[in-house]
């Protein structure tokens, strides 16, 4: 949708009674961070919003204020939906009938799949050049002069500085730090919150990145490093998955060599799925959103992730998938 605007948004809430914010399961610091502004800026317009959150929350971004959230919504309850950091409402782990008759707001940085059409009732705003969704409602609020309080800034610094792995990854650019600039001055607490989402580990889990990073194989013929744990070896280790965080990103350092071309961590947590994250970096010039959507995933050109039915089996130098 070209024409969407804050106002266009403000105007669709204020049309709303019951509005509902959605965002992928498993949310990570930007859907986290896009979901809890947002919330923030519905309030600031006298709406109530209720929020879905699905799946587990990394430890470092728990919420204590959970006096709005809803688990197993039923969408009939519900007159809007806003869905944050995807726009496949089948990842938000709601059960959404096929035809919806509310609004749906997408807000998203993801790549759309080619060729999808979304029907009329949907408007989207997807901007796949953003580093973090979360920079998407910063500019949408900018574009138009709106303030931002100290509480909406914090919530859009966590998004983008977790995506933008720590202003590590090469999406830093020098728009988006002048940005992060204007947020820091709102009284964003800085170092709470780098130290919530990177920091502040404990040393069985730095302990186990280390060993993920120093069992990481390389595989000559397709060129990446790859790695992987499973849920026996966090309970062993008496850690949760939501302590892990991001051991691919740390991954993608060994990504340096010209002979390699990406990275893939391999996560099997029991259920019957293997998780899969794929990060490259932008000298390669590698695009892994292509072997992601190869297998029912998604993402971006240097960072993406899938899911497929299975467990992994260690066959010593080759990681075989089998069919559960």
């Amino acid at each position: 949708m070209t024409n969407f605007t804050f106002s266009f948004l403000e105007e669709q809430i204020k049309k709303s009674q019951r509005p509902l914010l959605l965002t992928h399961v498993e949310p990570d610091g930007d859907a986290l961070g896009s979901v809890m502004a947002m919330k923030s800026l519905i309030e600031e317009l006298g709406v109530k919003p209720h929020i879905c959150l699905t799946g587990k929350i990394n430890a470092g971004l728990q919420i204590t204020d959970q006096s709005l959230f809803v688990t197993n919504p039923d969408v009939n309850d519900y007159d809007l939906f806003i869905v944050l950091d995807t726009s496949n409402l089948a990842r938000t782990g709601v059960d959404f009938p096929e035809k919806i008759s509310p609004p749906v707001i997408v807000i998203d940085h993801h790549l759309k799949k080619e060729g999808r059409v979304f029907p009329p009732n949907f408007h989207v705003l997807i901007n796949s050049e953003a580093t973090a969704t979360c920079e998407i409602i910063y500019d949408l609020l900018a574009h138009e002069n709106r303030p931002i309080s100290n509480t909406v800034a914090s919530y859009l610094f966590l998004g983008i500085y977790t995506d933008s792995g720590g202003f590590f990854h090469s999406n830093t650019t020098p728009q988006l730090l002048k940005k992060v600039k204007e947020l820091i001055q709102k009284g964003v607490l800085f170092k709470n919150i780098t130290q919530n989402a990177f920091r502040g580990k404990r040393v069985p889990v730095l302990n186990f990145w280390g060993e993920k990073i120093t069992s990481a194989k390389f595989h000559p013929r397709l060129k990446f490093i790859q790695s992987q744990y499973n849920q026996n070896e966090l309970e062993s280790k008496g850690i949760s998955i939501e302590e892990i965080g991001g051991p691919v990103n740390l991954l993608n350092l060994l990504n340096m060599p010209d002979e390699v071309l990406f990275s893939l961590m391999l996560s099997d947590l029991g259920d019957g799925k293997i998780r899969g994250s794929l990060r490259s970096s932008e000298r390669k010039g590698f695009n892994v959103n292509t072997i992601s959507r190869v297998l029912g995933g998604g993402g971006h050109k240097l960072a993406a992730g899938f899911e497929v039915p299975g467990k992994i089996v260690d066959k010593g130098k080759k990681i075989r998938v089998k069919k559960v």
